[in-house]
């Protein structure tokens, strides 16, 4: 049967700001109307909270214990006191360790299922068929989108606190650069993975996303308003893939049409 999208004629105008915010809420809308695919979904929130759980239960068990050999036997009340406090603080950080660890990888292992997603996207847009590739690869590109946008998000944001610390009036300006660093970082941890699997160089990818800053900029807004609740950003994950994908698209038949 013919897919009716793949008659969809291409935008008039290259996709902008709100294209951008429109196909993050598509992608959601691509999640929840389609239940094949929640299986798929799951999987990086569920990655992160068994790693996260594995490391906190395994620190928990040996931190505390390993500051308390440190500090030796209590001397006295206060003594006793402060190494009970020392044991919880231990067993705290290593919650907080486990937690940044367990999040933080959970994205590029879930590399191969969120290309998985990607294909099942543009099998109903209409779009090519990309080859196949291992999941090696699948995590190896995972990880060198994460590698990427951090490299370049880490050193900006960085930057524009110190200058914040150093000089609080200039927050009028540091504070909306910072959404808009982060709004980008976040456009690339989901574009990168539609990009990624046509196999293209970081160069051209990185190209692609300066040609379509404003798409880019409304992509990760949107990311970046569901990033301010906790926890929240790794669930929806899967959709901001789905939107981004459809987001590739849309472009990619602009910029097509006109090169006709």
């Amino acid at each position: 049967m013919a897919n009716p999208l793949a008659n969809v004629p291409p935008p008039a105008a290259r996709p902008g700001f709100g294209a951008g915010l429109k196909a993050f809420f598509g992608g959601i809308a691509f999640v929840a109307r389609n239940p094949s695919v929640w299986p798929l979904a799951i999987v990086p929130a569920l990655l992160a909270a068994v790693l996260t759980t594995a490391l906190a239960v395994a620190g928990v068990s040996w931190l505390p214990g390993w500051v308390a050999g440190i500090i030796g036997p209590p001397q006295g009340t206060l003594g006793s006191v402060l190494g009970w406090l020392a044991q919880i603080a231990a067993a705290v950080l290593a919650v907080v360790v486990a937690f940044v660890i367990g999040f933080g990888l959970a994205q590029p292992l879930s590399g191969p299922v969120l290309e998985r997603l990607v294909r099942r996207v543009e099998a109903t847009l209409g779009a090519p068929t990309w080859p196949p590739t291992s999941t090696m690869v699948d995590v190896a590109r995972s990880l060198q989108t994460v590698v990427v946008g951090y490299a370049f998000a880490l050193p900006a944001l960085a930057t524009l606190f110190v200058i914040g610390l150093i000089f609080p009036p200039a927050m009028v300006v540091t504070v909306p650069l910072k959404v808009l660093v982060t709004a980008l970082m976040l456009a690339w941890d989901a574009c990168d993975y539609p990009l990624s699997i046509r196999g293209v160089s970081v160069g051209t990818r990185v190209a692609f996303m300066k040609r379509n800053a404003g798409a880019m900029v409304g992509f990760g807004a949107a990311l970046v308003v569901v990033g301010f609740v906790p926890c929240l950003l790794l669930l929806v994950l899967p959709c901001g893939v789905a939107g981004a994908t459809r987001l590739i698209h849309d472009i990619e038949r602009f910029e097509g049409r006109q090169t006709r």
